[in-house]
């Protein structure tokens, strides 16, 4: 048996090809810079890298809070989670197979045979079998594809920690948006609700003055519908700031009766995000290295479909004991062993299965290329967008600043003319709500820089 076994350690060192294509990661063709100017800063990490606390940037203590239970408790992470762990099982799984099996068996049984069969020796009588024995065995992989399925597999599993990247990266950058959107929500509604307020207090003011001859009631009238009609958009916005407080109680796991926000208007502008330059984000986002970890994968499961057209070979080798007495099972009598090749396997007619299933393979390979190439075209548009947003949106709020101040001076020359007598009341009511549109268009361009800001913290890859 020790002569036998001698010979293992040289099978197992026999050289073996690989039958994978070589893996050329495809490079698109990407500009040196963003059409919008900087500010820029080049993208350090990688897509496993660890981004930091990104949100704290905006100075938002209630946000940072939101964001840890949002880790702590959401159910989409929980579950990206949970198929890393099963692609890290299945991967290692996949690379046992590299490794020799070992098997412990065991048998006992007592039989007798029939005296009544021709010829045989020693027959119709009753015996016992006991029997233990190790069994090693260990395929060896001359075309590599025990190798390429490892090596799929550990492709595989990286692509759903990449996955879950992704998904941590989508629920911090939705809960952020959904915070902000709720946020810019509370401001309109304080605005309106302001702006009832003094509605008010200018029925209050032209009643009394109707009652004094002053005025006519239809000034009354006017001012009446004009506040009754703020009140009831003021009601209206609450509808949507519901809508927004319970997607964030879903996004933190838990259900909307347990969930609720104080009203908090949202003011200033978000912090200046440098972005990468376009080639950096290979390295950052992480369905980019979803996508390429898919096309490593599936370039490895080519070699394994081409190793289906050679004959698989496996070596066995048994060792153990065996007798009809308990007491006898260590005696050297009672030992027993094997040396075979184990099982040797070739497709030699499978109908083309065999081909057809290579070429299925390399079109799966072809189909994930493009969809690499697609995913690194997207996150380039992601990021031209949101930087461009930011620009145009910057230039957008200075000029609505203008145009409420512009609105309020509008306003305070149509209140004069018309205590002067020398307008009617629609003009300063035409005023008013002109006012109130541009406040409301400046409240919601803050709210949307906020937004913008935060969806090119995601196009980065979820920080820089």
């Amino acid at each position: 048996m020790k002569k036998s076994t001698a010979f293992l350690p040289i099978l197992l060192l026999l050289p073996a090809c690989n039958l994978a294509p070589k893996f050329l990661l495809p490079k698109p063709d990407l500009p040196t810079e963003f059409k919008t100017d900087g500010p820029w800063r080049t993208a350090r990490p990688s897509d496993d890298a660890e981004r930091g606390s990104w949100w704290t940037l905006f100075n938002d203590a209630r946000l940072d809070s939101l964001m840890k239970q949002a880790e702590a408790g959401s159910p989409t992470l929980q579950l990206a989670m949970s198929r890393v762990t099963e692609a890290q099982a299945l991967a290692r799984a996949d690379r046992a197979n590299l490794f020799p099996f070992l098997t412990l068996n065991g048998n006992a049984g007592r039989s007798r045979t029939s005296g009544n069969m021709e010829f045989q020796f020693a027959g119709g009588r009753t015996r016992s079998v006991l029997g233990a024995s190790l069994d090693f065995s260990y395929e060896l992989d001359f075309w590599g594809r025990l190798r390429n399925q490892g090596r799929a597999g550990a492709a595989r599993a990286e692509a759903q920690e990449a996955d879950y990247r992704n998904a941590l990266v989508g629920l911090q950058s939705e809960l952020a948006m959904n915070y902000f959107a709720l946020r810019a929500q509370d401001a309109q509604i304080a605005l309106l609700r302001r702006t009832v307020a003094l509605r008010k207090r200018t029925v209050d003011l032209t009643r009394s003055r109707f009652e004094q001859g002053d005025i006519a009631q239809i000034d009354v009238a006017q001012a009446e519908t004009d506040r009754s009609a703020t009140e009831a958009e003021a009601i209206g916005l609450e509808k949507r700031r519901t809508e927004l407080e319970h997607a964030i109680a879903l996004l933190l796991g838990t259900t909307p009766s347990r969930f609720s926000l104080p009203p908090i208007e949202i003011n200033g502008t978000p912090p200046v995000v440098p972005a990468s330059v376009p080639a950096e984000l290979l390295e950052r986002r992480p369905d980019i290295a979803a996508a390429e970890r898919q096309m490593a994968a599936l370039n490895a499961e080519i070699g394994v479909a081409k190793a289906a057209l050679f004959p698989t070979l496996s070596i066995g080798v048994t060792g153990g004991t065996q007798t009809s007495y308990f007491w006898k099972l260590a005696d050297a009598p009672s030992r027993v062993w094997g040396l075979g090749p184990g099982n040797i396997e070739w497709p030699l007619l499978r109908g083309g299965g065999v081909r057809a299933n290579i070429e299925a393979t390399k079109a799966r390979y072809d189909q994930s290329a493009a969809g690499y190439k697609q995913t690194v075209l997207g996150a380039v548009r992601d990021v031209e967008d949101a930087l461009s947003g930011l620009a145009i949106l910057k230039r957008q709020s200075a000029a609505q600043d203008a145009t409420v101040s512009a609105a309020r001076q509008a306003l305070e020359l149509s209140q004069k003319r018309y205590d002067s007598g020398l307008v009617a009341y629609y003009e300063v009511l035409d005023s008013q709500r002109t006012l109130l549109r541009a406040e409301q268009e400046e409240t919601r361009i803050r709210g949307e820089r906020f937004l913008t800001a935060v969806m090119l913290i995601k196009a980065l890859g979820g920080g820089w």
